[in-house]
């Protein structure tokens, strides 16, 4: 705008907020800062799944002679176990493309008291992230999966003003910038690390070990950066987005899981009390190989308003979430799959007629395999 608006020159002082909602309940700003691009991590799928969904043993299908991870029970249902085998890797790469753009309406007097209304929308700013998983079985017994899980390593990219600019990258060079070289230099430490897991047929995660030794590489890769307390709390910030909690609830929530009593083609199911109603998987194919889920939500829409030194104020968010996973039959594992999810959000005040309002859009592409 050439001509700045006054009329509303009170609202820069006042803050609208959200309260933040869990589960991708809740916008997700780009956080432009390479400071804390460690802690941007590929969202988990929401599959509205039981997180206490009986054990289904695998021997129970009609033959045991060729065992698949999706199998048909005598009344029609499809039921979903692991099949995997002993010494194979089971690949879980995740490219998350985040694409935010806000648009500032507003109307108002110049200043030399002439009426303006304005209509601004900003370029697409675009962050894309690539973290490979993989994970292979090193032993299975009773029932129970032993998974060596390998982090490939990280890129991120920012795309703005028609121009990209590679953040970090663990296979390619070190960066010149001091906080992207230190970023990259503990990224490219733990990618050479794995971890194990242990998980029941059904997905269930019963236990996470090897953290530590993360911590500890990662640590030891930037050291010489950091000393003391910076060190101590770079590497406390690492933790809380890197940790068993975190891997275990995203990884979980991330694998599909069929009801316990299962389901039969076009049918849809959710087991997760706090989305009844508003969202939903469906069954929509099963062939030879694969077997095709479609996922379905709608994000609670939320509302917050107030008025302050005669200005009114309000808030608002609203969002959706649709995707496909597509799963192999022979092992239950995701072959492929994508999640779209896409938030508004935003915030107005007005006073006598004249209005400002800030919207922000972002719209998530996730990708699996």
């Amino acid at each position: 705008m050439k001509k700045s608006l006054t009329v509303l020159s009170v609202i820069s002082a006042l803050v609208l907020t959200i309260v933040s909602c869990k589960n991708k309940e809740e916008s997700k700003l780009i956080d432009t800062s390479v400071q804390n691009s460690n802690t941007t991590k590929g969202d988990s799928l929401t599959h509205f799944n039981s997180p206490a969904t009986p054990l289904i043993n695998v021997l129970e299908q009609p033959s045991t002679e060729n065992l698949t991870g999706i199998y048909q029970s005598t009344d029609g249902a499809y039921h979903l176990v692991y099949n995997l085998e002993k010494g194979k890797t089971y690949n879980f790469n995740i490219r998350e493309v985040n694409t935010q753009t806000q648009t500032l309406s507003a109307s108002g007097k110049d200043e030399n008291g002439e009426k303006k209304t304005v209509n601004e929308t900003s370029k697409p700013l675009v962050q894309e992230s690539i973290e490979p998983l993989s994970f292979t079985v090193s032993d299975f017994t009773d029932g129970v999966y032993t998974l060596q899980v390998k982090m490939g390593g990280r890129k991120l990219i920012m795309k703005a003003d028609g121009k990209q600019q590679t953040i970090l990258d663990t296979n390619g060079k070190q960066p010149t910038n001091p906080e992207q070289a230190r970023l990259w230099k503990m990224y490219k430490a733990i990618s050479e690390l794995s971890f194990i897991i242990k998980m029941n047929v059904n997905g269930s995660i019963l236990q996470v070990s090897g953290f530590e030794s993360i911590y500890d590489k990662a640590k030891n890769a930037v050291k010489n950066d950091l000393k003391g307390k910076e060190l101590t709390e770079f590497i406390n910030d690492f933790k809380k987005g890197v940790n068993e909690n975190v891997f275990k609830a995203q990884f979980e929530n991330s694998l599909m899981k069929f009801p316990s009593e299962g389901i039969k083609v076009g049918g849809k199911w959710n087991n997760d009390p706090a989305m009844k109603g508003k969202g939903y998987n469906q069954l929509v194919s099963v062939d030879a190989n694969t077997a095709v889920v479609k996922l379905f939500a709608d994000i609670p829409s939320q509302s917050q308003s107030d008025k302050k030194d005669g200005v009114s104020l309000k808030a608002s968010l609203t969002g959706s979430q649709s995707g496909k996973i597509i799963l192999d039959i022979k092992s239950g594992w995701v072959s492929k799959g994508t999640l779209t999810t896409s938030v508004t959000e935003s915030q107005t005040a007005s006073k006598d007629g004249d209005y400002q309002k800030m919207t922000n859009k972002v719209v998530t592409n996730i990708y699996i395999n």
